[in-house]
């Protein structure tokens, strides 16, 4: 018995134009395609990009962004109370504004002087809470909080040239100054260290002014200003060698001239120093040793004058010695 014959597909009757019938697959091969996942990816590549990305949903739209909240405005002035030199000063400032902008331009005090106004030259030094800090730099609105603030005008013990604190005297008389813009700076550094060690070594007042500079270059009579007001401060009487012009004080008095006899020798440095600087320094450290009476030189050579009565060659070339330059 012949095996009937199974069509690949379920078919329908159908028929054709010669009235003949034809079968039909109840499942065509583009419903199998449309039907599947893989059929979509064939068909629409069979048929084009159009048919395939029809297929793929959008994606859903991003949900609307919440409205950003209203940002207050940025503080631009705030109101301080400044203690300057003892008395309270109430201003609005500008948060940006130096101190050194308010004593000026609001408060009217020429207490301080501006050099660089980048924290260079510290010739706007004041004092806040007893550290020198540069008033160029400080912002107002930061140090109007119950911080002590001391200017030059504020360290004088009374009216006149008697009421100078020590330190000003000092400046005055010894010369400690040429154009003047970095004084007050110098001397509000100055003043702070004096305020904790009233007996600085030349290192320790070099350290203390570090942060000023003076143009001019009158270091070593700065320095020499600072040691006679450390000896005033500890009781010890103080001499100038040239009182300024039309300036009565007591304190100020004519140095002694040198004795008649006194004997003066060059001597060559074994090794030569660096600068003409370094002479003027050792020269400070010198005239301070009792004996001695005059000093002059340069980097190689130098010169002693001394009170024979005192000092003879060997206790000269001793204090050259222990002052760190030995002589030949």
């Amino acid at each position: 018995m012949a095996e009937a014959k199974v069509p690949p597909y379920p078919t329908q009757q159908t028929e054709s134009n010669d009235n003949k019938p034809k079968e039909k697959p109840l499942l065509t091969r583009r419903d199998f395609f449309v039907r599947s996942n893989a059929g979509a990816v064939a068909v629409g590549m069979m048929t084009g990009t159009g048919f395939a990305a029809s297929l793929i949903q959008a994606p859903p739209k991003p949900a609307a962004a919440p409205k950003p909240t209203a940002v207050p405005p940025p503080i631009k002035t705030r109101k301080v109370t400044l203690d300057i030199d003892g008395k309270k000063y109430d201003c609005n400032v500008d948060v940006r504004e130096s101190l050194w902008e308010t004593m000026n331009y609001q408060l009217g005090l020429s207490n301080c002087n501006q050099g660089c106004d980048r924290a260079e030259c510290g010739a706007c030094a004041v004092l806040v809470d007893g550290k020198a800090v540069n008033a160029c730099t400080l912002l107002t609105a930061r140090y109007g909080r119950g911080q002590k603030i001391v200017t030059v005008a504020g360290i004088s013990k009374g009216p006149g040239p008697q009421g100078l604190h020590p330190l000003q005297r000092a400046f005055w008389l010894d010369g400690g100054f040429q154009c003047g813009i970095c004084t007050r700076g110098f001397i509000m550094s100055a003043y702070a260290l004096l305020q904790t060690n009233n007996n600085p070594t030349t290192a320790e007042i070099k350290e203390a002014v570090s942060g000023n500079i003076c143009r001019c270059g009158e270091y070593p009579k700065i320095i020499t200003a600072v040691k006679k007001a450390a000896a005033e401060l500890r009781g010890e009487k103080v001499t100038y060698a040239a009182p300024l012009p039309l300036v009565t004080l007591v304190a100020a008095t004519s140095q002694a001239a040198p004795p008649a006899n006194a004997v003066s020798k060059q001597f060559e440095f074994a090794t030569a120093l660096g600068t003409i600087e370094q002479f003027d320094d050792l020269s400070l450290e010198l005239k301070e040793k009792p004996g001695i009476v005059g000093l002059s030189g340069s980097e190689r050579t130098i010169t002693v004058s001394w009170d024979p009565g005192q000092l003879d060659e060997g206790k000269v070339r001793q204090i050259l010695s222990e002052s760190g330059h030995p002589v030949k």
